[in-house]
């Protein structure tokens, strides 16, 4: 068994951020925090590539929850569903303080490391598994900040906005 820890982020895909983020929020899941035209480099099966995609971050209690418009056809762990047409659940995300060893334990028990992705001061390691795509990150005291305030925006959500900036 590998336990990275708890979870800290479940990721969705979809072809209309605006659609999910309002469906989302039927679901009692908001406000949305929007970033839209995000480039992050990456390395897709070897391959170095530029992904580009749009993204909400919000929570549900201490869980973050991302949906993520994928605006390219780049190698990613996006690309295949996109072109299927295959939209929602995506990944579960684990936050580790030892990111070498997490991949070193996930590799021992059979997932295979596909996509390396470096965005903002940050690593993102994607993972394939017989659970579906695994997210690995470390802990950003950067990133943090914007997810406490993201988190402040949610405890005073008048539940019906669908985006909010911050602060």
């Amino acid at each position: 068994m590998t336990n990275f820890g708890p979870i800290t982020q479940l990721g969705y895909l979809t072809d209309n951020i605006d659609e999910a983020a309002g469906k989302w929020v039927a679901l009692g899941v908001g406000p949305w925090m929007r970033m839209t035209g995000v480039k992050m480099s990456a390395t897709m099966d070897g391959e170095t590539v530029e992904i580009e995609i749009d993204l909400a971050l919000s929570y549900r209690d201490d869980i973050q929850m991302e949906l993520i418009q994928p605006n390219c056809d780049s190698p990613s762990p996006y690309q295949r569903n996109k072109q299927l047409g295959l939209w929602g659940s995506h990944h579960t995300q684990f936050t580790v303080d030892d990111m070498d060893s997490a991949i070193e334990k996930a590799e021992a028990a059979g997932m295979e490391t596909a996509c390396i992705i470096t965005s903002g001061g940050a690593r993102y390691i994607y993972l394939r598994s017989s659970a579906g795509w695994i997210e690995l990150t470390a802990p950003n005291p950067g990133l943090q900040m914007m997810f406490d305030m993201i988190k402040k925006n949610v405890t005073e959500w008048d539940g019906e906005t669908v985006f909010q900036a911050l602060g």
